[in-house]
């Protein structure tokens, strides 16, 4: 059984879809129409050209299958802006959005060793009484249906809006 840490702000079953971004909610229905019976759908499943709503929010993120590193492999507009650089080949750990880098490790390694989702949601508020509302969704992907070798987040911001 994989122990939590960092459960704050996170849902790990359906139930995030009563209170998630509509645009949420419609990727994940997206994700879930091509598994196909499977577990899980592999990256093969997913053409660009249906996601072109979508793909300012992806980001792929690679684990490779001998060490479990984890690299970005496909970083979107948002991703690259909200970071002020593009981490795409670059690894995860010098390179991640986050509190640190055990919480983002925990949400990583959950999605691969449970093989299933988790919705991440925060609201930050800022110094001059702004907010900063982020909605994540970490969703594996495999090849074979057992080791999950891609984790795509799809993430939805809302910048300087009220709570």
């Amino acid at each position: 059984m994989f122990e939590i840490k960092y459960p704050r702000n996170k849902i790990y079953n359906e139930s995030f879809l009563d209170k998630c971004d509509p645009k949420i909610a419609a990727f994940y229905q997206e994700y879930c129409s091509r598994k196909k019976g499977r577990k899980m759908p592999s990256r093969g499943d997913f053409d660009p050209l249906d996601l072109k709503s979508y793909l300012s929010g992806i980001t792929l993120v690679e684990q490779n299958r001998e060490t479990g590193e984890l690299f970005y492999r496909l970083a979107g507009t948002e991703a690259v802006e909200l970071r002020k650089q593009d981490p795409t080949g670059k690894p995860v750990r010098e390179n991640f959005h986050g509190d640190s880098w055990e919480e983002v490790e925990e949400n990583y390694r959950y999605v691969c060793e449970c093989r299933s989702f988790i919705y991440d949601h925060t609201i930050d508020e800022d110094k001059i009484g702004k907010f900063f509302h982020e909605e994540i969704m970490f969703l594996p992907l495999s090849d074979d249906d057992n080791f999950v070798n891609i984790i795509m987040l799809y993430s939805v911001k809302c910048l300087n809006c009220s709570e």
